[in-house]
């Protein structure tokens, strides 16, 4: 918990250089984390190691952000084998009362399915290239008119984008598994961003 209050306070979104972190970095105590880690070490005789650091700022005063994490040692305990953060947008009062508990489950589905990309748009466009070029390569055999091929390719980078991006992805947690954007429209949410970690 040190490690993300220092890090919440920090000026930045990711700390690129962890061991200045925690070495300048001090808790409540002012107390360097790289000793309270150290004696953390010691006194559980298990190796620790802070391997990134990232925030997920509020982007609104209409938004709430969530997180969940995976495979945690206890109950009580605030890691785990896999996390995730998730902020949702609400536009309405409506949003506002299911924010809470949509933006929990969605972080669960976030642990389960990893996404990469928030939505089509924010995927590379030379990732998109590259898989328009191996869908081609697959129909390249075939006889079929090229207005044919592309409604398919259209098809193929439509499943493509549900593996990869958040709002295109089958919602794991909710009842139906409806698309990830439909089912927070729904409830007058909108996704923002998110972090797997």
């Amino acid at each position: 918990q040190e490690v993300a209050d220092a890090a919440a306070s920090a000026d930045s979104t990711t700390v690129d250089d962890i061991p200045k972190f925690l070495s300048t970095a001090k808790n409540d105590d002012g107390k360097p984390l790289s000793e309270s880690l150290n004696d953390a070490i010691l006194a559980i005789r298990e190796n620790l190691q802070v391997d990134s650091v990232t925030l997920l700022p509020s982007s609104s005063s209409n938004s709430l952000l969530a997180g969940y994490v995976h495979g945690r040692a206890s109950p009580t305990a605030t890691c785990g084998t896999s996390a995730s953060l998730v902020e949702v947008e609400f536009s309405s009062d409506k949003g506002k009362e299911a924010a809470t508990d949509a933006a929990k489950k969605l972080a669960m589905h976030i642990v389960a399915a990893k996404p990469q990309y928030l939505n089509p748009s924010d995927v590379p466009d030379d990732l998109v290239q590259k898989e328009k070029e191996i869908l081609m390569e697959k129909m390249a055999g075939s006889k079929k008119p090229p207005e044919i091929m592309e409604k398919i390719i259209t098809g193929q980078l439509r499943k493509f984008y549900e593996g990869i991006c958040l709002t295109e992805q089958a919602h794991m947690v909710e009842e139906g598994n409806p698309k990830v954007e439909k089912a927070l429209e729904e409830l007058g949410l909108e996704v923002k961003g998110f972090r797997l970690i």
